[in-house]
């Protein structure tokens, strides 16, 4: 499991860091691992942080996830994602996905038959930055050796 203090190792630390959505829901969604989370994430230079605009797609379905279920109302859901977008715009820098991120994700999944599809994503688009994944989720993060990531 990630350290709540930030990198795992000197090669992660010195990295660019992709975060996954799972990291990105637990804070504006405020689950309970959102106060630690966030401060790995305070602990890290803006300059490294990247995310992807499937990272974008993915939390507004978490939201809709979350309200469908009634865990958040509307103006829950309203209020993390806007919180999210001024975070994203002051200290996240964007990664479009390229088509050939899909191909990857293709092989990433036929190497751990356990993982979602836009987990493996998230992982090829890590490993074309060749970034260090920050992600809370346990499959996830056994897959990234795999698939040659780091983790944050």
């Amino acid at each position: 499991m990630p350290r709540p203090d930030g990198c795992r190792n000197a090669r992660a630390r010195s990295a660019v860091i992709y975060i996954d959505t799972s990291v990105l829901g637990a804070i504006f969604f405020r689950e309970t691992s959102a106060a630690a989370t966030l401060a790995r994430l305070e602990n890290c230079s803006k300059q490294r942080l990247r995310i992807s605009a499937w990272s974008l797609t993915e939390l507004s379905s978490v939201g809709a996830i979350k309200q469908r279920m009634g865990h958040i109302d509307a103006t829950a859901r309203q209020n993390a994602m806007a919180t999210f977008q001024r975070f994203a715009s002051d200290n996240l820098h964007l990664a479009e996905v390229d088509p050939a991120d899909f191909r990857v994700a293709v092989s990433i999944i036929d190497d751990s038959a356990n993982l979602r599809s836009g987990d493996a994503l998230h992982l090829a688009i890590a490993k074309r930055l060749g970034a260090a994944l920050m992600t809370l989720d346990k499959r996830q993060a056994e897959a990234a050796a795999g698939a040659g990531v780091i983790l944050a």
